[in-house]
């Protein structure tokens, strides 16, 4: 079941990813698959007050983001990046701890563009209660003229949950 819900997972975030036209990214061509896939219907955040409107892509409204709260705690789930003049990659490092009273495993991470990867300790990843890491992330600035927002999808045995990388990029 697990395999089956993280490639239906992956079709769907591949889906999301080229209907956004994610500049500077490239995609491997998925195998076709059995799945009936949904149109998504994705709509930029509102841009904050007094600012220009920046549109950035929005995590599909399934994309199993269905860990409980209090299973694993977090320093973050959304990080943000402000790239120096020069810079390729932006690093991104989310701190995490099991806060449950059952050994959790972490079994992969998915992202939702070619340009970002992310980087477990092992795989699995078996955390005790109270024990806690870092899950390392980095997204390819080269080739963007502007920011980029990408996701990253953790699997777990105690469900999924989705973390967000943006970085943005300094002005000419």
């Amino acid at each position: 079941m697990f395999s089956w819900l993280k490639c239906e997972l992956f079709f769907r975030l591949a889906a999301v990813c080229l209907i956004l036209g994610v500049a500077g990214c490239t995609h491997t061509k998925p195998e076709p698959s059995p799945l009936e896939i949904p149109p998504v219907s994705i709509s930029p955040p509102p841009a904050p007050a007094g600012s220009a409107p920046v549109s950035r892509p929005r995590p599909p409204a399934d994309a199993s983001d269905n860990m409980a709260a209090n299973v694993l705690g977090w320093d973050a789930v959304v990080k943000h990046y402000q790239a120096r003049t020069g810079e390729t990659n932006a690093p991104f490092s989310f701190s995490l701890t099991n806060m449950s009273p059952e050994q959790v495993i972490i079994y992969d991470t998915s992202t939702t563009c070619d340009c970002t990867v992310a980087q477990l300790p092992a795989k699995p990843w078996l955390l005790e209660p109270g024990a806690g890491g870092q899950i390392h992330a980095e997204l390819d600035l080269r080739n963007r003229t502007t920011g980029a927002t990408n996701f990253v999808i953790v699997f777990t045995s105690k469900g999924n949950r989705l973390l967000t990388v943006t970085a943005d990029l300094p002005k000419p």
